[in-house]
């Protein structure tokens, strides 16, 4: 089995192959910004913090919240949000993007 029929296989027969788990799910690509809260204040400072999965079978990283924020040095939260990233099930990233004061 070559390389590129594996990763066919492992993309439409199986459920572990990398994924954000969140948004609508892309089955050879995926980039979203997705808003989980807002509230209408102007912000001077971001924070990110990622995780990463690759072929759904390792995954690393810490996308909390917390980390974004103290990442960004950010004592008040105005927005949260998520960006979501998958390319073909190899490769699949979540970043949480806090924005505050």
């Amino acid at each position: 089995m070559t390389l590129l029929s594996g990763l066919i296989c492992c993309q439409l027969f199986s459920f572990s192959c990398a994924s954000s788990g969140f948004g609508t799910q892309g089955l050879l690509y995926e980039d979203q910004r997705i808003s989980m809260m807002e509230t209408g204040l102007s912000a001077s400072k971001e924070g990110i913090a990622c995780a990463k999965s690759y072929l759904g079978l390792l995954a690393l990283g810490d996308s909390s919240v917390e980390i974004s924020q103290k990442n960004g040095n950010i004592k008040e939260i105005t927005s949260i949000e998520l960006e979501t990233y998958n390319f073909f099930g190899i490769y699949a990233k979540l970043c949480t993007v806090t924005k505050g004061n």
